[in-house]
């Protein structure tokens, strides 16, 4: 009987994990979806990126960046990655070079 009063006493200390995640217990599996790829970690939504995550492309500097930010406020955005080659200074070479890192949000 102590065991499961101990048991208890430290689900409550720790915010009731032990209650919700059973995992000692057969047939457990966790409810969280499924696991993010590598690729889905690292890319950035070409239309919501901040300065600061387009310049974590490798390539892409403070003026690069500000390009980008300044055609998508003029233009209301971007359709397909491939437009970047329309913003001033960049290179269908430098848009080819970033497709892997950039991708298109709904």
């Amino acid at each position: 009987m102590a065991a499961v009063c101990c048991a208890a006493a430290l689900a409550i200390l720790v915010g009731g994990y032990l209650c919700y995640a059973p995992y000692w217990q057969p047939g457990y599996a966790p409810v969280s979806p499924e696991p993010l790829s590598t690729e889905e970690v690292f890319r950035v939504d070409l239309n919501r990126a901040t300065a600061a995550e387009l310049q974590s492309i490798p390539g892409i500097g403070e003026g690069t960046a500000r390009a980008i930010l300044d055609y998508r406020d003029d233009f209301g955005g971007f359709i397909i990655v491939d437009q970047l080659i329309l913003v001033e200074g960049i290179s269908m070479d430098d848009v080819n070079a970033w497709r892997e890192y950039l991708y298109i949000g709904e």
